[in-house]
């Protein structure tokens, strides 16, 4: 937590919790109800997942149960892929802030199953215009000239937002299961020091490295009942013998240290063991509290051109109006 965060009223701060909530049938109703109980305490404001299990109709318990037991709107969501069990997977956001714009950002990656991220653009409470991308990465340890590709579009989605928003006071927050380390690549390519698939260079700043707890780090840990259940699903006999990884991330584009949009606090979330004796999904979610200010209203420019005399005059005018007759 930031020194800061105690001097920042409640209600200037924003609250964001990301999770890949697991997609695999397996005690479903459960974990699902888990996730919930979390959130019932968490309270975010925007809540971004992947691996959201949907039917082949196109509906998802897990969300549905989600919407209702929280009072989070479901603001964009699609399946992408299949699951080994007929199913099909993908990204949601939802929020209880009110939506401008919503939809899908095309990876550039045809070949990968993991081809689009969700984003959403809301209406923070305290007047910032709210940009927020969902996103799951390819998986594979020789698959990380394909996440660069795929965080490459992502960047040059929002940097399109940004502009596309620019006199709206615009913050945006990328959060999701990159599936790869701290070091690699495709997070050197966010943190400015490497280039991105068009050999371009971008800037975020990542909640962790402002606020993050090193002894939390991991997201997906080898003691986890669930994390050992997909490892063997791929084939991995003995999954108490992979290390812990931090591959969940939360970021904020720009340089946005000590500015609106800043992370302030964070906490891994979703860890606890439960009576059922495993959490809620193979993964920990990250939530984390942006610093969002109230945007102060642009002087009239009427008021902002006048000259000193002409000023005074018309701020006596206002206040002999408020007087009682």
């Amino acid at each position: 937590m930031s020194p800061v965060t105690s001097r920042i009223p409640a209600e200037h701060q924003l609250r964001v919790t990301t999770l890949n909530i697991n997609h695999a049938p397996d005690e479903l109703e459960r974990r699902t109800g888990l996730a919930c109980d979390e959130l019932s305490a968490l309270l975010p404001a925007v809540l971004c997942l992947q691996e959201v299990r949907f039917e082949v109709d196109g509906g998802s318990f897990q969300l549905d149960t989600i919407a209702a037991e929280t009072g989070l709107a479901v603001v964009s969501a699609r399946a992408q892929h299949p699951t080994r069990d007929g199913a099909l997977s993908g990204n949601a956001i939802l929020s209880h802030l009110p939506a401008i714009e919503a939809g899908s950002i095309v990876l550039g990656t045809p070949d990968c199953q993991l081809t689009r991220a969700d984003y959403a653009v809301l209406e923070a409470t305290t007047g910032q215009t709210l940009i927020v991308v969902s996103a799951h990465l390819a998986w594979g340890g020789d698959q990380e000239g394909t996440r660069l590709i795929q965080m490459t579009a992502i960047d040059n989605r929002v940097r399109t937002l940004m502009g596309r928003y620019q006199d709206q006071n615009p913050v945006a927050i990328l959060a999701g299961d990159f599936n790869t380390l701290p070091t690699s690549d495709t997070n050197r390519y966010l943190n400015g020091q490497g280039t991105g698939a068009n050999d371009g260079y971008t800037f975020w700043t990542e909640a962790f490295a402002v606020v993050g707890n090193p002894e939390e780090a991991a997201t997906v840990a080898a003691g986890n009942y669930w994390a050992q259940q997909t490892a063997r699903s791929v084939g991995i006999e003995f999954p108490e013998m992979l290390p812990d990884r931090r591959i969940d991330y939360v970021w904020t584009y720009g340089w946005a240290y000590g500015r609106p949009g800043c992370p302030v606090a964070m906490q891994r979330s979703f860890t606890d063991t439960t009576r059922y004796g495993y959490p809620a999904s193979d993964h920990y979610g990250l939530t984390v509290d942006f610093w969002m200010p109230p945007v102060l209203a642009q002087v009239p420019a009427v008021l902002a051109s006048a000259s000193d005399d002409s000023l005074i005059g018309r701020l006596l005018l206002l206040e002999e109006a408020k007087m009682p007759a």
